[in-house]
């Protein structure tokens, strides 16, 4: 293997090492550190704070609508649309409470309720809104002035990012999830980020806008928007992962190339605020950084293609629900009930739901191609007979995972019209619980599944795609989370299941497959134990945006 093969090499050997096993996790601390646990919230200290409004309206557009073209005109952006757009995606959506206790919950899930992502927004020429570097603070739904720009730089940046110009850069601060899950904590900020920005993009859609994923060396975003030179608490850094710009849906050619020529310009902007520490203590995990490096994309790659228009038409949705009430009720389901009973043509719109398709969120935000399809363990779907699955989101997949395979598997098609196929007929629930590292809520569901990604030929040349698989997946379990609300159900992402086991059960021989997340869906059982509290109710209904020093 060649020196340039080496960061590849370093990828896939971070994945093997992080597999779970039934006889052996990965590595961890082993306990949980209760005292320790890291703050969720970021705060740049001393930075201006600008109090988003609490009291605009939401969008009013029906569930339905939120996957069609054009949906709705596109608002301006101002600080009230603007924070329309991230209290619908990054914000809080309720507080949990037991006596003594009390926690946040937030629009976009995160492994373990740790949040490590988070979002810093860049703004030129937007109405009522200074120029410059912003973070998003979902506590607080403010904006903390990182960086204002001086004339002179919005004069020299205009011609490279033409205003009214609104872009969106999310980072991961991987402390955070390691606190709890140790090495495997690098691929669940991936997971993070994919849900980030499906999120996004959703709330995006409400607004009349999009996101559009723009090619950048993770060098240039960190430099555009100073996390490279920000003063951070030891092993609390935050490693960028994307820039998206936000543009209207109706703009036929957006901005696919965050442009490197505005990164000197932007890198010589001072900052204000420092960040707080998050935790008294820290464990290293050295293998996560030296993976985060591997992984960092370069200046020079070309942004890929724009979801292709779709033949197939979409499966309908639920039309009554409001789009913002369906995001706002997004929860994870802690268990199931086993004698739930989900409609077939629900469960095939939730699967139809998840194939990329032109100007339809959040996939017309275009990370890259389709990489991933599902295999199914599907319990308690009317008209669908119990057995494994597999749910190919690509044409190009089915042969290669038929050949990849056991050749024992049937490959029948289920259902006209819909790339749904028997592998294995029969009772799963065993079996699912088993594989997603014993947790019955993947066999007490109406069904399971897992992402099977085209894994080795992607990483090994080009590692930075391994963060991407884990986006896309991340994505599609956002899809199904809304889909499960919009339906009278549930959803939950399983990152912990055995991965070696899940490609045995498969018969898979090689790494050509991977199986890189898992989720379910069924009808919750609610812990009636628990109180429910608004996401704001800590803050004053209603705030003019205003600095607060």
């Amino acid at each position: 293997m060649s020196d340039t093969d080496v960061p590849g090499r370093m990828a896939l050997d971070y994945h093997e090492r992080t597999k779970h096993h039934p006889h052996r996790y990965a590595r961890s601390a082993g306990t949980i550190d209760w005292d320790n646990q890291p703050d969720p919230f970021r705060t740049y200290i001393d930075a201006p704070t600008l109090s988003l409004p609490l009291d605009t309206p939401d969008p009013a557009l029906d569930y339905a609508s939120l996957y069609r073209s054009a949906a709705t005109t596109p608002a301006p952006f101002t600080p009230s649309t603007i924070s329309s757009l991230l209290a619908l995606s990054l914000g809080l959506s309720a507080w949990k409470a037991v006596p003594g206790q009390r926690w946040s919950l937030r629009i976009n899930p995160s492994s373990g309720n740790l949040h490590p992502t988070e979002a810093h927004l860049m703004t030129i020429g937007v109405s009522d809104l200074s120029d410059g570097i912003y973070h998003y603070h979902p506590l607080q739904h403010a904006l903390e002035t990182r960086a204002l720009f001086p004339p002179a730089a919005v004069r020299a940046v205009t011609p490279h990012l033409a205003p009214p110009c609104l872009a969106i850069a999310l980072s991961s601060i991987f402390w955070r999830e390691s606190w709890k899950y140790g090495e495997r904590a690098y691929r669940y900020c991936q997971h993070d980020i994919g849900h980030a920005l499906a999120a996004l993009s959703m709330a995006a859609r409400l607004l009349g806008w999009r996101m559009v994923y723009q090619a950048a060396a993770d060098a240039d975003i960190a430099a555009a928007f100073g996390l490279d030179r920000t003063l951070w608490p030891a092993q609390e850094a935050e490693e960028p992962a994307l820039v998206a710009a936000v543009v209207p849906a109706t703009e036929n050619h957006p901005p696919r190339v965050f442009p490197a020529a505005a990164v000197d310009i932007l890198a010589a902007v001072d900052l204000t605020g420092r960040p707080n520490r998050l935790s008294a203590r820290h464990q290293e995990w050295d293998i996560i950084p030296r993976t985060a490096a591997a992984c960092r994309q370069h200046r020079g790659i070309t942004p890929p293609p724009m979801p292709k228009d779709s033949r197939d038409k979409l499966q309908p949705s639920p039309a009554a629900a409001a789009a913002a009430a369906i995001i706002r009720q997004r929860r994870s389901a802690q268990a199931f009930d086993p004698d739930g009973q989900l409609d077939c043509d629900a469960f095939l719109a939730m699967l139809d739901r998840t194939i990329p398709r032109r100007d339809c969120p959040p996939f017309d935000a275009a990370i890259g191609p389709i990489r991933i399809s599902l295999v199914l363990y599907v319990h308690q779907v009317l008209g669908i007979p119990p057995g494994c699955y597999a749910f190919i989101r690509h044409p190009d997949h089915l042969e290669s995972l038929r050949a990849a395979t056991s050749p024992s598997f049937s490959w029948t098609p289920a259902t006209p019209d819909v790339p749904l196929y028997l592998l294995t007929p029969g009772d799963v629930r065993a079996e699912a619980i088993d594989l997603s590292c014993r947790q019955e809520i993947a066999g007490f569901s109406t069904f399971s599944l897992g992402m099977l990604a085209r894994f080795e030929s992607e990483v090994r040349h080009t590692p930075w795609i391994y963060r991407h698989l884990f986006w896309e997946a991340g994505m599609i379990g956002q899809i199904l989370y809304l889909e499960a609300e919009a339906r009278g159900v549930r959803g939950t992402g399983i990152g912990c299941y055995f991965d070696d086991a899940v490609h045995a059960q498969l018969g898979l021989q090689d790494r050509s497959w991977q199986s890189l997340y898992h989720f379910t869906v069924g009808f919750p059982v609610e812990d009636q134990r628990l109180q429910t509290l608004p996401p704001y109710f800590h803050l004053p209904p209603e705030r003019p945006l205003h600095s607060q020093g």
